[in-house]
């Protein structure tokens, strides 16, 4: 008998060693964090992952297992989240070679693989956003609390507002150091995250951690929001035009990737025509003064934001497009990232990631992309993109896409 188990030991070993030796993963960690009505939850995995993402009801909870893995130990097998986001976080070695994930929540879910962890990779998942569904089954007691923490935080900003404005008072007898510009600055930020309902608290050292993988800090992106002056582009059936779409949209996400440390570039900041000539510019020289833009600042990326249109109002979707003759495929890539994300946060259906001989795209220095962001010719499309919501989720898509491509 003891024969017998010593053998199936061994075989035990050996198979652990082969799975090690074939590029087998071990999940290391698992560790959450709390914003308002959201959950991040992050994996410390030592080596590149797949993994497969599905979803169950009674409960309603994300499903994800992670294939070639296995699960150390010293990870924490269940977990009771204190969020209206998730209620609980469950992970198990499904089987010899699969570890599974499982979030029992009704808000939206987005895992993403980033590299570059203290044990090589993560799996992130982010759990809530702006349209979270709240769980009319969640514990009451966490919705006090959370509602409770709003009203002590608007006594708070309310006292802090008072404390500012007796600062601003001292320091403008002294000096004016902040420039007009800084103070719209901070104004639209604090406009920004009114909007968008998202984390009012910041996701503490896992949030940093993130930062440091997937920092866009330093990166030179030039964002070309589509027509202008007198060039409406694209009309839909209710008068919405294609030019006001593209920048609204630019300029949320300029908005984003500002604070996030970025350079950003507008080759329009109005309703405007970019080339010197103005409306008597060609249309070529109107699209070669974009390509300038970025081309002289030395950008690392070029963003083409478009509102696609058909004879067919029925036509729908997202599209990414890079040039043909892109030799690396660091256009493909950026499209790619970009228009994936865009459908997930628009909640259009893809139209793929297609090559193309447009001329923004052939004619900068740098990898470059022309989103087309849904069909203003749909009138569903077009309620999206007019919309207040539909421009910040079409901003936050593209910013997505962005980090998910440096990252």
């Amino acid at each position: 008998m003891l024969k017998k188990i010593f053998l199936i030991l061994l075989v035990f070993v050996m198979t652990v060693k082969v799975g090690e030796a074939a590029g087998t993963a071990e999940v290391a960690g698992l560790r959450y964090s709390y914003g308002s009505g959201t959950v991040r939850i992050v994996l410390d995995v030592t080596k590149k992952i797949e993994f497969k993402e599905s979803y169950a009801e009674n409960p309603s909870r994300l499903v994800i297992d992670i294939q070639n893995a296995i699960l150390s130990s010293e990870v924490q097998r269940n977990i009771e989240l204190e969020s209206t986001a998730a209620k609980r976080v469950r992970i198990a070695q499904f089987n010899p070679t699969t570890v599974r994930l499982v979030v029992e929540t009704m808000a939206d879910t987005r895992p993403f693989l980033l590299e570059g962890g203290s044990s090589g990779y993560r799996l992130v998942v982010d759990v809530g956003n702006a349209d979270f569904k709240e769980n009319p089954e969640l514990n009451k007691k966490d919705k006090d609390k959370s509602e409770l923490k709003n009203d002590d935080r608007k006594v708070d900003d309310k006292k802090s507002e008072n404390k500012k404005s007796d600062k601003k008072k001292d320091d403008k007898k002294i000096t004016d150091k902040k420039s007009d510009k800084d103070k719209k600055s901070d104004e639209k930020k604090s406009a920004r995250k009114k909007k968008s309902h998202e984390v009012d608290q910041p996701f503490s050292d896992v949030d940093k951690d993130l930062n440091r993988i997937t920092g866009l800090k330093g990166k030179k992106i030039v964002i070309d929001p589509g027509h202008g002056g007198n060039d409406a582009g694209a009309i839909g059936p209710s008068g919405v035009m294609e030019k006001t779409v593209t920048l609204r949209v630019s300029l949320e996400l300029a908005e984003m990737l500002e604070e996030e440390g970025a350079e950003v570039i507008l080759t329009r900041h109005t309703d405007r025509t970019v080339a010197e000539a103005g409306s008597k510019a060609t249309d070529i020289e109107e699209l070669q003064a974009r390509c300038d833009v970025a081309n002289e600042a030395e950008a690392d990326i070029f963003i083409s934001i478009h509102a696609d249109s058909f004879t067919n109002p029925a036509s729908c979707g997202t599209t990414g497009y890079y040039y043909s003759g892109d030799e690396n495929g660091d256009s493909k890539d950026l499209a790619d990232c970009i228009r994936r994300n865009l459908c997930e946060q628009l909640g259009t259906p893809s139209r793929g990631t297609q090559p193309c001989n447009f001329y923004v795209v052939r004619h900068t220095d740098m990898p470059a992309t022309l989103i087309e962001l849904a069909f203003i010719s749909n009138p569903e499309e077009e309620e999206i993109l007019s919309s207040r919501e539909g421009a910040f989720k079409a901003a936050q898509g593209i910013f997505d896409g962005i980090e998910d491509y440096f990252g």
